[in-house]
């Protein structure tokens, strides 16, 4: 490597966002509040997800991803009663987060879904970020910040 001979060097970079950039693209809108950010251990709480169809149509297959945060559970009864009652057309529960799935959403629908959460564990948690995006075109998503929480003992 004298007398100025080239070196061959590669490099890869990986990040993290907290709260990474929507797409101006995306169909789906999706804000998430919430109700109690200060709980005590083993109340129940709720998360308000608002989903928006930004378009003047019909979309198919919606998609909204809520992060829950830590020290913080899902309650599976109430996601069956929302699919029971048509709120939803289906759910998956995966970590820390619920996906919540729609068949369509009419032209500039907008509406609001009650998320049933218990305070399980004390302490000060903060959820991973929540997205909207149709389900075949996921490079497409409108994202909310991470719920935020202190959850104090009894």
């Amino acid at each position: 490597m004298e007398d100025g001979s080239e070196m061959p060097a590669s490099m890869s970079v990986k990040y993290h966002s907290l709260l990474p950039e929507s797409a101006e693209q995306a169909q789906a809108g999706i804000q998430v509040v919430l109700k109690d950010p200060q709980i005590q251990e083993g109340s129940v709480t709720e998360a308000i997800v608002s989903i928006t169809n930004k378009s003047d149509r019909v979309i198919p297959t919606p998609v909204a991803i809520v992060g829950i945060p830590g020290g913080m559970e899902v309650r599976h009864d109430q996601l069956k009663e929302l699919v029971k009652s048509r709120k939803i057309d289906a759910y998956e529960v995966m970590g820390r987060e619920v996906v919540l799935y729609w068949r369509y959403l009419k032209a500039r629908e907008q509406f609001a879904i009650p998320l049933s959460v218990v305070a399980a564990i004390p302490g000060t948690y903060t959820g991973p970020a929540s997205r909207a995006y149709l389900y075949y075109t996921d490079e497409f998503k409108s994202w909310a910040p991470g719920l935020k929480v202190t959850i104090t003992s009894r």
